[in-house]
């Protein structure tokens, strides 16, 4: 598969470090992606999501042109040729786009994943903490079955990350229980926590959303 990113809008992407979070309306997301999902099996076929997730490809708005430019996708054109089933798993994430807003940056991922178990977290807590989780999760408790069976095959493991409101709210009490002595020996924590802190507070103002993550263009 080529790796293609849309054209730079200029001023649209944001110099980034970490990992990068939106966040995302999802269900109004999959209200959207279901029902188009619902003509694959009608005579207009694949052409409703791949029209659309082309036009979001070609976006020139700088928060979707800058999500987009992140993923990598195929091109439009490469999508004509013929559909493929790793296609809708492609489309799924494209057309998230048009339903987030910027949130703050997760600058210290890698110390949380590896460091955040000597503060006592479970290594897959650390690990959820992050990068997210999975997003056939995603899909299964907001969107339809049927989307969300398709999606779980070529959304196999490993492709993260989402955080729910409840995994915001259970991670921002697990920093504010911490004992602060422990931080003695972990001062390369401290910096971590407290960037955690504020991207995780930013996003608790907006509960009727999820929060995206990818790590951010090296």
């Amino acid at each position: 598969m080529q790796t293609l990113h849309p054209p730079s809008t200029g001023g649209g992407q944001r110099s980034r470090v970490g990992n990068v979070t939106w966040l995302l309306d999802a269900a109004s997301f999959h209200h959207e992606f279901d029902a188009l999902f619902s003509h694959l099996s009608g005579p207009a076929g694949t052409a409703p999501l791949r029209e659309r997730a082309t036009t979001l490809w070609q976006s020139s708005d700088p928060v979707v042109a800058d999500y987009v430019s992140r993923l990598p996708f195929e091109t439009p054109e490469e999508w004509e040729v013929g559909f493929e089933e790793h296609h809708l798993g492609q489309w799924y994430r494209l057309l998230m786009a048009a339903y987030l807003t910027p949130g703050l940056d997760l600058e210290h991922p890698t110390t949380l994943r590896q460091r955040l178990p000597e503060l006592g977290w479970s290594p897959a807590d650390a690990r959820r903490v992050a990068h997210g989780r999975e997003l056939v999760c995603l899909a299964e408790l907001f969107g339809a079955p049927g989307p969300a069976t398709a999606l779980a095959l070529v959304l196999g493991t490993g492709n993260k990350g989402w955080l729910s409101q409840d995994d915001v709210d259970a991670t921002l009490r697990q920093l504010q229980s911490l004992d602060r002595r422990a931080f003695r020996r972990a001062q390369e924590l401290v910096p971590a926590c407290d960037d955690l802190w504020t991207c995780l507070e930013s996003a608790a103002a907006h509960p009727d959303r999820v929060v995206l993550v990818l790590p951010a263009i090296p």
